[in-house]
């Protein structure tokens, strides 16, 4: 184990002791993404657990006034620890896995999207970083006039195998980082960054968002070194339910476009989101029924 994880561990491991002398608060969540896919890529019907999930958090303030947050995370199998601590000029966190967000992945959605789990379905070789984050310490200010800045740095460890069981985190020398930054103009939602990954490749990232009425519009452009890819949703809440509608375009040496349409219900503690997916270029396409639950 080395230094990093013991530190992650060890101040998890103290700050969860300390909740039996204090009233500060402690969390635990789960979450569970499942999907029903039919459609010309597969025999018949397929039923796939896209991501299974259980948070446990804890949150303090420290006596100097600064706030500390501690968690740990199993995901599919696999373990994953940090904290971060509100300084009052910004929150600094460090952990292992995906504890620590690239800066580029919490801000690079697509506005207004009504798909689910859109960072999975999206064209183009467009990559956050977040996989190749590893270890990592992000930065993220406060916000200043409605605008949060981020910027993160991570090792390279990468999770490989075929199953949950069998995933192994592999480590080299390797570092991705990322800057990002987000905020409103006039109520239009602006958000970009750059990602340098260790392997050399260079993505970027711009989105949009507005909302007029009961409409809300969202457009995306991701560019990385093999190609560039563009996607615009419209989305809007009909009796009770939420429908859109997704276009993604993309420019490579093989191009491909893709639309979604997409209905769903929250129900409270499980949403319900009914898919139907076209791809042109490929002359494919599918139905997705999408269920989520959490707690």
């Amino acid at each position: 184990m080395n230094k990093s994880k013991i530190i992650a561990a060890s101040g998890l491991a103290t700050v969860m002791s300390a909740t039996a002398a204090t009233a500060d608060s402690v969390s635990l969540n789960g979450y569970i993404e499942g999907w029903f896919t039919s459609g010309d890529n597969t025999t018949g019907m397929s039923n796939t657990v896209y991501s299974q999930s259980i948070y446990v958090s804890y949150s303090t303030t420290l006596d100097n006034g600064m706030g500390l947050t501690a968690g740990f995370t199993v995901t599919n199998g696999l373990h994953a620890a940090g904290f971060s601590i509100d300084t009052g000029m910004g929150t600094l966190a460090t952990g292992t896995g995906w504890q620590v967000n690239s800066a580029a992945d919490g801000m690079d959605s697509l506005p207004n999207n009504a798909n689910v789990q859109s960072s999975n379905r999206k064209l183009g070789s467009y990559n956050d970083g977040d996989d190749q984050h590893g270890e990592g310490i992000k930065y993220t200010s406060p916000s200043i006039n409605g605008w949060t800045l981020a910027a993160s740095i991570g090792e390279n460890k990468a999770v490989t195998g075929t199953s949950s069981h069998a995933q192994t985190r592999a480590a080299n020398d390797d570092r991705t980082t990322s800057v990002a930054v987000k905020g409103s103009v006039m109520g239009l939602s602006v958000a970009t960054g750059v990602v340098n990954q260790s392997d050399g490749n260079d993505d970027n990232f711009l989105t949009l968002g507005y909302s007029v009425a009961n409409v809300g519009i969202g457009y995306g452009y991701y560019d990385s070194d093999e190609d560039e890819s563009t996607a615009i949703s419209v989305k809007t809440d009909v009796a009770g339910m939420t429908v859109g509608y997704r276009y993604d375009d993309l420019d490579a040496t093989t191009d491909n476009n893709m639309s979604t349409y997409s209905i769903g219900k929250d129900l409270g503690g499980m949403s319900i989101t009914l898919m139907y997916e076209e791809q042109d270029t490929a002359d494919t396409s599918e139905w997705n029924l999408v269920y989520v639950m959490g707690f």
